[in-house]
């Protein structure tokens, strides 16, 4: 079902996630392996501002630190929770497919770190 959908985009170099209604905090920690896959159709202004923003922050996980950015999302889009696996070697458990993206918002500086306390 096609609805308006909010929360927090973490870019990670095949590692998009998308958290409804969670914020960066919620979203950068262990949680963040069971994340749904999220590919936006962004247009061309919102494509550059995220092009400028790739590497704003750091994630760090048990492998090693990368660079990642962090956005506040709205769009019209749905959720696909029915497959094998979706996004990056079918990694992720479902998929946000944003149909239009409304709003988009970079996050300052976000410290993804997903190691295990």
């Amino acid at each position: 079902r096609t609805r308006t959908i909010e929360g927090t985009w973490i870019d990670l170099f095949e590692g998009s996630r998308f958290f409804e209604g969670q914020d960066l905090s919620e979203a950068c920690g262990t949680a963040f392996m069971r994340g749904a896959w999220f590919e936006p159709a962004l247009d061309q202004a919102q494509a550059e501002l995220v092009r400028r923003n790739r590497s704003s922050g750091v994630f760090i996980s048990k492998y090693g630190s990368w660079p990642v950015a962090a956005y506040s999302v709205k769009f019209v889009g749905h959720h696909e929770i029915i497959g094998l696996g979706f996004g990056h070697m079918s990694a992720s458990p479902s998929e946000f497919v944003a149909e239009h993206v409304l709003s988009i918002r970079p996050l300052p500086r976000p410290r993804c770190d997903i190691r295990p306390d």
